[in-house]
């Protein structure tokens, strides 16, 4: 496991190069009739047809020119966790990746504790630096970065409000503005992505009813803000889809690069798809069987750790 020399960095919005995947060979036996709950999966998985449908879309990245990495070739101390960590493949939970380094989450306690160990190590031994890591005690799970010079923070039930407030000044020494949001607290809001994701410079789908409120922080103010119009000044157009597209994972899709993007085939109903192919969207749709098991979306699977600028 050589050191590689490579690019990193995901908060620009062009073509997608290198992800970080793990297919979950070793754990997936672990999910039964009696646990799967607990590893907050919807039900037991056909692991079979998962291990397939996993490779399909590792596939897919492959054919739109995008290297793939997997975790188990880069990590070895912590290599005796991948059998008892099935909640592993979700690595976008588990960090994102800025050009200045890795900005870790503390995945919550119980059944996800120790993905950041494994991550981590993955990570450094691909020659990506940690940019910052919580504490033992701390709670955030998660964050999306806007641009390079905006980074969102949704304060749901996966962080604490307090540990949000101490990663302000930290996430400011690399972002000129944090755009902080109070959502739900429901699990069907435990991440960013499942309320807003931008599909280009001038374009995004969003979930309005979550946006309880939104304040803009930056090293000189703060202040509350409405999260449509603060976009709409910066030219960026917002289509909202409704509340079954929501919980279909609608705004949680994987970008290849500006206007295209791989989604589940379930997630967006006719009316959005017209919406965006109207506005020039290519989609790649992608139909899932077992990896619904999991509840989570094919953006929730995939690390991004690079996005080339245009």
């Amino acid at each position: 496991m050589n050191e590689l020399k490579t690019k990193f960095g995901a908060e620009k919005l062009g073509r997608l190069k290198k992800v970080l995947l793990h297919s979950p060979i070793e754990s997936l036996p672990v999910i039964s009739e009696d646990n799967y709950k607990y590893h907050l999966f919807n039900f037991v998985p056909e692991i079979d047809q998962y291990l397939k449908e996993y490779e399909q879309y590792a596939q897919i990245l492959r054919e739109h020119d995008v290297q793939v990495l997997f975790v188990r070739d880069f990590v070895r101390q912590t290599k005796d966790l991948l059998p008892i960590l099935p909640n592993l493949p979700y690595l976008h939970d588990t960090a994102v990746i800025t050009s200045k380094g890795a900005i870790l989450s503390k995945m919550c306690p119980g059944s996800r504790a120790g993905e950041e160990q494994v991550v981590k190590e993955a990570l450094t031994n691909i020659g990506i630096p940690i940019f910052h890591e919580f504490k033992t005690h701390e709670k955030f799970e998660g964050c999306l970065m806007l641009s390079p010079a905006a980074l969102i923070i949704v304060n749901t039930e996966r962080s604490n409000p307090g540990t949000i407030e101490g990663f302000f000044s930290k996430a400011l020494e690399i972002f000129e503005e944090i755009i902080y949001v109070e959502a739900p607290q429901a699990r069907r809001f435990m991440h960013a992505d499942m309320i807003f994701s931008r599909i280009s410079e001038d374009l995004a789908l969003y979930f309005p009813p979550a946006f309880l409120k939104t304040y803009l922080i930056s090293k000189q103010k703060r202040m509350e803000i409405d999260f449509k119009s603060y976009l709409e000044k910066k030219s960026i157009e917002l289509i909202p889809i409704s509340d079954e597209e929501q919980r279909n994972w609608g705004c949680s899709f994987v970008p290849l690069e500006p206007k295209k993007f791989i989604h589940y085939d379930l997630a967006l109903d006719v009316q959005t798809k017209k919406a965006l192919n109207e506005r020039g969207v290519q989609i790649h749709e992608f139909r899932p069987k077992a990896l619904l098991a999991g509840g989570g979306s094919l953006r929730c699977l995939t690390l991004r750790l690079w996005r080339a600028s245009n």
